[in-house]
């Protein structure tokens, strides 16, 4: 997603330059006022990228509810569901598949799923493909947002890919959307295993503990999987105000 601004410069009229005015006061707010950077990806273990049959740092998963080929619940999410995911086991580092991109355009983030095909002998060998096993999975992943005032509005920026789906959408299941943001769905439906998706949205965050969910859809019985980068960007509270306050000042010098 790209922006601009344009730059109208100062001419014979007061109106050009009240506007040059305008754009050096959004200019100071981008500037003098601080952002808090988020960053969450898939597949870290001890905070580098993981290996297939490792535990994920922070991911989570709703445990006993990975039906391979159906949908984790026959109705829409609740609270329950949301904090079974939170308070779940971690989710597993698995090998990519033939079939998937083997990874996203953040270099770091792995593909993880709910259980690697991986079997280990009583002698300690290791047995197996590595590839997620099928099944369907809610994904919890934990971040924190120190930025003071209560609820804020932030930018996510999302790249995935998933095995089967993101979400019930493909089926018209109980729970379409495959995003949710401290258990409220974002609307976004989509992804694929062969290919990444990106996905830019405003969302709702608070000061303190927060969760993201995706919700991963096995259809195909084979294997299963999601790989993900996000990063979350919010605002201080006093940059939105100051932009807010450059509008009203072009606004009152266009009824001039």
């Amino acid at each position: 997603m790209n922006r601009s601004v344009a730059l109208v410069g100062c001419g014979v009229r007061a109106g050009r330059c009240a506007l040059v005015g305008v754009f050096a006061l959004l200019l100071s707010a981008g500037s003098a006022s601080a952002v808090e950077v988020i960053t969450l990806r898939s597949g870290q273990v001890g905070g580098l990228p993981g290996v297939a049959g490792q535990a994920d740092d922070t991911v989570r998963f709703l445990n006993g509810a990975n039906p391979p080929g159906g949908p984790v619940s026959l109705s829409p999410f609740t609270a329950a569901d949301f904090a079974g995911a939170a308070g779940g086991p971690a989710a597993t580092v698995v090998n990519a598949h033939p079939a998937w991109t083997p990874g996203i355009s953040d270099p770091l983030a792995r593909w993880i799923n709910w259980k690697a095909d991986l079997t280990v002998a009583p002698d300690g060998s290791v047995s197996g493909t590595g590839y997620g096993s099928p099944g369907s999975a809610l994904y919890a992943v934990p971040f924190v947002v120190t930025t003071p005032g209560g609820a804020l509005t932030a930018t996510l920026a999302l790249e995935l890919a998933v095995d089967d789906a993101h979400g019930d959408w493909f089926v018209a299941g109980p729970n379409p959307d495959g995003l949710y943001v401290n258990g409220v769905s974002t609307g976004f439906q989509g992804g694929n295993y062969a290919s990444p998706t990106l996905h830019f949205q405003n969302i709702t965050v608070n000061t303190g503990l927060n969760y993201l969910y995706f919700y991963q859809r096995d259809l195909g019985v084979l294997v299963s999987g999601l790989i993900f980068s996000a990063t979350i960007t919010v605002p201080t509270p006093g940059a939105a105000a100051l932009l807010g306050l450059g509008g009203l000042v072009a606004v009152r010098r266009r009824r001039r």
